[in-house]
C-alpha cells in the first residue's frame, strides 16, 4: 500500500489524537489540520530531495572533506540556498587535513597464497614502501585485544574478526566500530606492526569498507586496513588449519599540509522571534569509495528539501529555521564543532535540533532527548506524523554523528531514526552510490521534516534541557 492510501486510512484517527494531545499538551495555537495536511502531502509528492542527492553524487561524485569535489558541491548548494530564498547564508572555514590514499594490498603468503580486497582506513598512515611482511595474529573483538599479553602481539600484524551481524542498529554499529576507531592504538600498545580488521558492513561480499582510524599523539601510528567480509572469512578458515598465517601488507597513503573546507549556514527568519530558531543538521563529505550517496548526500537533499518546502509557505514561522550544513563529519566532525565554538552564545537559542546522517530509509521511530516534563509536547508531534507509520522511541537518545556534540549543551535532540537496513550494507564503501536511494523514502523524510519544523517554528513550545541533570 502507497503512503497516499495509508494516509488516508489514518486520517480519522490522526485527526482525533490530534486534538486531544493539542489540548492535553498545552499548546495555545491549535494549527489549522487542513494546513497541516497539506503541508505534508505537497512533501510527499515533491522530489527536489531526489534531485539534490542525484546532483550531489552525479556531478561532484565523492566528496572528500576539503577536496575540490566537495568545494564545489558546497558551492552548488550555497547557489541552491540563493535560489529558495535562505536568508544570512554565510561560509565558516574549517581546516581540515588532506589525507588521500592511493593503494593498499594485501598478499597471504602462507600457509597457502592469497589476494585479498582491502583498503586503507581513513587517516592511516602508509607503510614502508617495501610494505610489511609478518606474521598474523587473530581476535576475536577488541575486548579480547585489550586482554592480550605484548608477547603474542609484538612484531605482529593484529587481525581482529569481528562481523557486524545482519540485523544490526544504529547502536550495534557504534559498538563494533571501536574495532576501527580504537585498534590501531590498542595493537600498538602491544607492540603490532600494524592492524588489519573485518569490514563493517552488514552485506557478506568481496568489497571492503573504510572509515576513519583515531590515533593518540602519545602512541605509535601504525597503519590500519580493512577486508572485504568474504576476505575476511578466508582468513578464518586459514586460521582452523592450526598453522602460521603470514601476510604482506602494503598501504600507500599520503597527508601534508592542512586545507580549509567550509560549514555552509542559511535561514527563514522567523517574524516575532527571530533569535530562536530550528537547527536541522546534515554533513556534506563523504568518502572517496563511492559517490556518497547514503553517506550523506540523502541527508543533504532532505534537509535542503525541507527548507525549500517551508520557504514556499505563504507566511514565514513566528520562529527562525536554520539549516547547517558540516563539513569534514568522517573524521572528527570538526565542522560541527567550529560551528559550537562560533556560536556558543547562541545555542541557548535553539529550540530543537535534529540531524539526517543514517542514509535513505523511511523514518521508523522518533528517539529524543528533551525535558521529562516537555514529553507531552513530542507525544503531540508524533501523532501529526504517526500515520507514515513512525513509532514513538524512547527520551535517552544520544543524537546522531554530529549533532551529538549538542548534547553537552543541553540542546533538546529530536532523533528521527530512519530504517538503516541498507545503510550499514553500503556505508563507506564503493557501493555507496544512487542506485540505494529510493524516491518515496526521501519524501516521507521530507514530510516528516517540514511537519515537525514547522510545527515548533510556529509555537511557544519548549524542550528546555537546562534543568535536567
Amino acid at each position: 500500500m502507497s503512503i497516499r492510501l495509508k494516509l488516508l486510512s489514518f486520517f480519522y484517527l490522526s485527526l482525533f489524537s490530534f486534538f486531544s494531545l493539542a489540548n492535553n499538551s498545552g499548546i495555545n495555537h491549535l494549527f489549522n489540520h487542513q494546513q497541516l495536511e497539506k503541508l505534508k502531502q505537497t512533501a510527499l509528492a515533491d522530489d527536489y530531495a531526489y534531485y539534490v542527492a542525484e546532483a550531489l553524487t552525479t556531478e561532484f561524485g565523492a566528496r572528500q572533506a576539503g577536496s575540490q569535489a566537495e568545494l564545489k558541491s558546497i558551492d552548488w548548494l550555497e547557489s541552491k540556498m540563493q535560489e529558495i530564498g535562505l536568508k544570512n547564508i554565510h561560509r565558516q572555514a574549517v581546516p581540515v587535513r588532506n589525507w588521500r590514499r592511493h593503494s593498499a594490498s594485501i598478499t597471504v603468503n602462507t600457509p597457502y597464497q592469497h589476494k585479498l580486497v582491502t583498503v586503507s582506513l581513513g587517516g592511516s598512515v602508509p607503510t614502508p614502501a617495501a610494505g610489511i611482511n609478518a606474521e598474523l595474529v587473530r581476535f576475536n573483538s577488541i575486548e579480547e585485544l585489550r586482554s592480550a599479553k605484548a608477547e603474542n602481539v609484538k612484531g605482529k600484524i593484529v587481525y581482529i574478526a569481528k562481523a557486524l551481524k545482519t540485523d544490526s542498529q544504529p547502536g550495534d554499529y557504534i559498538e563494533n566500530a571501536q574495532a576501527r576507531q580504537q585498534g590501531a592504538v590498542v595493537a600498538a600498545q602491544l607492540g603490532a606492526q600494524a592492524i588489519v580488521i573485518r569490514s563493517l558492513t552488514t552485506l557478506n561480499s568481496r568489497i571492503a569498507h573504510t572509515g576513519s582510524v583515531l590515533y593518540q599523539h602519545d602512541v605509535r601510528k601504525i597503519p590500519a586496513a580493512a577486508v572485504s567480509p568474504v576476505d575476511a572469512e578466508l582468513l578464518d578458515r586459514l586460521f582452523t588449519k592450526n598453522l602460521p598465517v603470514n601476510i604482506s601488507l602494503k598501504l600507500d597513503n599520503t597527508e601534508t599540509q592542512w586545507q580549509d573546507s567550509y560549514n555552509l549556514v542559511g535561514d527563514i527568519i522567523g517574524t516575532e522571534s527571530p533569535n530562536e530558531f530550528v537547527l536541522l543538521i546534515a554533513h556534506t563529505d563523504s568518502w572517496d569509495l563511492g559517490t556518497g550517496a547514503l553517506d550523506n548526500a540523502a541527508g543533504v537533499g532532505i534537509m535542503l528539501s525541507t527548507m525549500h518546502q517551508l520557504a514556499q509557505l505563504p507566511s514565514r514561522p513566528k520562529r527562525s529555521i536554520r539549516v547547517l550544513f558540516v563539513t569534514n563529519s568522517q573524521f572528527n566532525q570538526s565542522g560541527i564543532q567550529t560551528y559550537i565554538k562560533h556560536n556558543q552564545a547562541q545555542l541557548t537559542n535553539i529550540i530543537v535540533a535534529s540531524e539526517s546522517d543514517l542514509g535513505a530509509g523511511f523514518i521508523e521511530t522518533l528517539d529524543t532527548s528533551v525535558s521529562q516534563n516537555q514529553l507531552s509536547k513530542v507525544d503531540y508531534i508524533h501523532t501529526l506524523v504517526s500515520d507514515l507509520e513512525i513509532n514513538r522511541g524512547h527520551n535517552n537518545s544520544s543524537a546522531s554523528t554530529n549533532s551529538k556534540h549538542l548534547l553537552k549543551y543541553k540542546v533538546p535532540i529530536f532523533n528521527w531514526v530512519q530504517n538503516s537496513q541498507d545503510y550499514f550494507k553500503y556505508l563507506h564503501s564503493a557501493n555507496d552510490t544512487f542506485d540505494k536511494i529510493e524516491l518515496e523514502a526521501l519524501q516521507q523524510n521530507v514530510a516528516v521534516y517540514s511537519l515537525f519544523t514547522y510545527i515548533v517554528a510556529n509555537s511557544d513550545m519548549h524542550f528546555d534541557m537546562s534543568q535536567q541533570p
